[in-house]
């Protein structure tokens, strides 16, 4: 892989990178019309509400208990992705991944991938706010002692991931 020449960190985004998340949103209201009000916060809320919402035990066990199930069952993993990593763990290359979203490992599993296989898992939860903010990838590149000049973000949201890539001066590949 010429693009790995120069690479040592490669950050993976999790949602919509690893598996087709297409009509997920759709399933997740069907499966949970019962809140879907909670649903609407949970998607569109900012600061400390959004916050609230995802330490919640609702947004932990009923949401992406959820989604979780829908994406073991109904959201095809991308393999090239899979292979891709598979090749970045090869190279011996660090590897991590930086989610907008928790529940990181049980997402993975249901995916049929290791979690532990990832040198770190940093989520939005966990760090304080979304990507593409600046200040929390650069949380992830520093938690890494990572050169932003030799890692590579992927992801598949070029005003998510892609953003988050340029704000620190990182390299970026879309899938």
């Amino acid at each position: 892989m010429k693009e790995l020449n120069n690479i040592k960190t490669v950050i993976f985004d999790l949602d919509g990178t690893f598996y087709d998340k297409r009509g997920l949103s759709k399933r997740m209201v069907r499966r949970l019309w019962w809140c879907l009000p909670l649903m609407i916060i949970d998607r569109v809320s900012k600061g400390p509400l959004w916050r609230w919402i995802v330490s919640t035990r609702w947004h932990r066990n009923v949401y992406l208990q959820t989604m979780t199930d829908l994406i073991r069952t109904t959201c095809p993993r991308k393999e090239e992705v899979v292979r891709f990593f598979e090749d970045c763990k090869a190279k011996g290359l660090q590897t991590a991944i930086y989610s907008d979203y928790a529940c990181v490992e049980e997402k993975l599993t249901a995916l049929d991938i290791d979690f532990k296989r990832f040198d770190a898992i940093f989520t939005a939860p966990q760090l304080g706010g979304l990507k593409p903010s600046k200040t929390y990838a650069e949380k992830v590149i520093a938690a890494l002692k990572a050169d932003p000049k030799t890692t590579l973000f992927v992801g598949d949201r070029e005003e998510k991931d892609g953003a988050a890539a340029k704000a620190v001066g990182a390299n970026y590949r879309k899938v």
